[in-house]
């Protein structure tokens, strides 16, 4: 850089640089590339960044493996000469699946090269399938990652060749494994209790956003955005692997997801897990569920066994739920309960709630407090008035009814209405949605506190506590 630096003072120190305005870089681009010799543009607008039919001396691409072959070829069509930079170790270009629907009814429609069909080739593999002989340069030197961070990729993905130029010392403790208790936890590509890990140990104990940066993945859209939602304002980039793909933070922190991995999984595939892994600049931490270790042929398990084999700490998550006991594992621990408490409902959730809500009004604080279940809505509506024609109409039906009223003994006014959702039920019901909201709305109307405890959640006593402490 010293060196750079140095030949541009020669060029052009006690020279008058000239002006351009925009209509130059048309009108005048000979005068203006001349100038500035390096233009940096996306290979979408690389022709539009020049005068009509101009070709550069040389067109470097990077990322060349998330570029799609016909953008490439735009940039392509500027070059007298080209240099593809890129790693098919790493993610491909997404191609979505109309447009790959699309694109290989043409492929097939003409006698062409494996190379040219769009859908299965990025830039960069169609290069190296349409040329088997090309001038090829491995760039070995890593300069990014910790070396226990990096060495996983090396010894995994790379066969040992990377030159790892980064330092680390022996004491140093870069990567991070955090397990959550026993349970099915995910509901498709969505998982709240890696969330609660993340947020309620992981970010308060070992990744302070205030003094490295940030970064939470996964692998999957939705689990990325449910995590944005909870980021707020503080210093923290939330995405998928994707999108991070190029990008790197002091800390990473991934979030896989998926309650058992199997080989050829989309959250376990290589080129996925070596871009997760190397964005971390200074310490890694992976959130995984109860048994990672076991899955066997899997990357993200060699993940788990690498870090269980340099002795870095391997953490059993304390954030738990009552309804961790609906899970089929715990279905010894979930009979012991029921019958050691009170049978108030036909929904076992319903009767862990009743549990929880009767451990909290036990503590001395909360003595003039009581609680019913199943009390209709109507009971609680002293004035309809304030209600639209469907509130209601959904309010007074006899059908609608409150999960838990909790109420102040002595003047028996509702101090706190407690809803369990159960997630097959409400998050993927949007009749029950609409429902929920409404209701919500109603008790809102009327000055009633309300709180959802989700079955796919955690810390229900506590929440609870703190709650009625607050009112």
């Amino acid at each position: 850089m010293k060196l750079f630096k140095a030949r541009l003072a020669d060029k052009y120190s006690g020279t008058n640089r000239r002006a351009f305005s925009s209509n130059d870089l048309w009108k005048n681009f000979d005068a203006f590339i001349y100038e500035y010799p390096v233009i940096l543009s996306t290979t979408h607008s690389l022709r539009n960044c020049a005068a009509k039919n101009y070709l550069f001396d040389y067109v470097l691409i990077d990322e060349a493996s998330q570029v799609d072959i016909v953008t490439g070829a735009l940039a392509l069509s500027c070059a007298r000469n080209a240099v593809i930079v890129g790693d098919l170790k790493q993610l491909p270009n997404v191609v979505p699946t109309e447009l790959s629907k699309l694109t290989t009814r043409i492929f097939e429609s003409f006698n062409l090269n494996e190379a040219y069909h769009f859908a299965n080739h990025s830039l960069l593999s169609s290069i190296q399938t349409l040329y088997k002989v090309l001038p090829k340069t491995l760039l070995k030197e890593h300069y990014r990652c910790h070396p226990k961070i990096i060495g996983f990729c090396n010894q995994k993905f790379y066969n040992n060749e990377l030159i790892v130029l980064t330092d680390g010392q022996e004491t140093d403790k870069p990567l991070l494994l955090y397990k959550t208790v026993k349970g099915n936890h995910a509901r498709g590509t969505f998982n709240q209790r890696q969330i609660d890990v993340i947020f309620e140990e992981i970010i308060p104990a070992k990744a302070d956003p205030t003094k490295q940066s940030l970064g939470i993945i996964s692998p999957y859209r939705m689990q990325a955005e449910e995590i944005q939602k909870v980021i707020g304002t503080r210093n923290i980039d939330a995405d998928t692997v994707h999108k991070y793909q190029g990008r790197e933070r002091d800390i990473i922190i991934l979030t896989t997801v998926a309650n058992e991995v199997e080989v050829s999984d989309f959250v376990d595939d290589p080129n996925l897990i070596n871009v997760a892994v190397s964005r971390a600049v200074d310490k890694l931490i992976i959130v995984v569920a109860a048994g990672s270790e076991n899955w066997k042929g899997t990357n993200i398990g060699d993940l788990v066994r690498y870090i269980q084999y340099n002795n870095f700490e391997v953490i059993e998550s304390k954030i738990y739920s009552v309804f961790d006991l609906l899970y089929r594992s715990y279905s010894n621990k979930l009979l012991e309960v029921l019958k050691n408490n009170k049978k108030v409902s036909t929904f076992a959730s319903e009767n862990l709630m009743n549990t929880v809500i009767e451990n909290v009004l036990s503590l001395p604080e909360f003595h003039t407090l009581g609680h019913v279940l199943h009390q209709p809505l109507r009971m609680l509506i002293k004035d309809p008035t304030k209600l639209t024609v469907d509130e209601r109409k959904y309010a007074m039906n006899i059908l609608t009814h409150t999960d838990f009223v909790i109420f102040n003994k002595l003047d028996k006014m509702p101090v706190l209405v407690v809803e369990v959702d159960g997630h097959a039920y409400h998050a993927n019901n949007p009749v029950q949605l609409k429902r929920d909201e409404m209701k919500d709305a109603i008790l809102t109307k009327y000055g009633i506190p309300i709180i959802r405890m989700k079955t796919t959640g955690s810390g229900e006593e506590d929440r609870l506590r703190e709650l009625l402490l607050k009112g």
